[in-house]
């Protein structure tokens, strides 16, 4: 690792093994742990001796005496050696905090799709560049986006094409030949076997689930039945396509055969000599 790379602060409950799945998606970067004995907010990571570049902070709770806490630093170290923050927020904080926190942080990622966008996330904030698929590999691949919404599946439709794919949309999942052909779903949770319905999609190709108000039980399923990767709607487009990227990269998966029909045993049928006697 370059002595130079900044230094990426994590904070995190890591017996949690939803914030440790997220703090594994970042080991790629020079990350160091933040996290205070106590639970507390990582006041560690702003010490000005040993500052951090970015801070990623996994918060179940973020209370008004928290933000208060955050602000307070803020004040203390001043904005020249705050470090960029990435605020990772489970369902159970109120938005007002959320929205308390707006100028002291950099962006706010749902835990639930945490380990999709932060290594893309922080590799824009570094101001590296991203390594995606090239422009040829994006134009030989087909992506099928779709949604029952027509106002969005045109919008992503065309980020996905002016990205380079093979872009198409449909209000429904087609039959797909092609084991590598990509789709973008904006899978319909609310409906009933929705994971049936996405598995068989998955068996077709890489499947990248746009989840509407997407939790840990919602993003758990989904992968369970067979997703490549998940994302919250609504979700940045650069995001979208850098989850592309990463599919369309990835080795295919060998397809999984149809189970044949056991044949019937033999059926006993009597012999014309059994009854006779020696």
């Amino acid at each position: 690792m370059d002595a130079t790379t900044p230094t990426i602060g994590f904070a995190g409950d890591l017996s949690d093994p939803w914030v440790a799945a997220i703090a594994r998606a970042i080991s790629q970067f020079k990350a160091v742990s933040c996290q205070e004995s106590d639970g507390g907010l990582p006041t560690r990571a702003f010490d000005p001796d040993a500052p951090v570049a970015i801070l990623v902070m996994h918060r179940s709770r973020l209370s008004p005496a928290d933000v208060d806490r955050l602000e307070g630093l803020r004040r203390e170290r001043g904005p020249n050696a705050w470090p960029r923050i990435v605020l990772c927020v489970s369902p159970y904080i109120r938005y007002a905090e959320i929205e308390r926190c707006a100028p002291l942080v950099e962006t706010v990622v749902p835990e639930a799709t945490a380990a999709d966008v932060l290594p893309h996330q922080i590799e824009r904030m570094l101001e590296r560049s991203p390594g995606g698929a090239d422009r040829a590999r994006r134009g030989s691949t087909a992506v099928e986006v779709v949604s029952t919404d027509y106002e969005l599946r045109r919008v992503l439709r065309e980020a996905v094409a002016h990205a380079g794919y093979d872009a198409t949309d449909a209000d429904a999942p087609a039959t797909r030949p092609d084991g590598r052909a990509l789709t973008v779903w904006d899978v319909p949770t609310l409906e009933p076997r929705w994971e049936e319905r996405l598995g068989d999609r998955c068996r077709a190709g890489p499947v990248l689930a746009l989840l509407g108000f997407a939790d840990r039980a919602i993003v758990s399923q989904a992968r369970r039945a067979g997703a490549a990767a998940c994302l919250d709607l609504p979700c940045a487009l650069d995001d979208l396509i850098d989850a592309l990227d990463r599919m369309a990269k990835a080795p295919a998966r060998p397809r999984a055969e149809p189970a044949h029909a056991t044949p019937a045993g033999p059926v006993a049928r009597p012999r014309p000599w059994a009854a006779q006697t020696c």
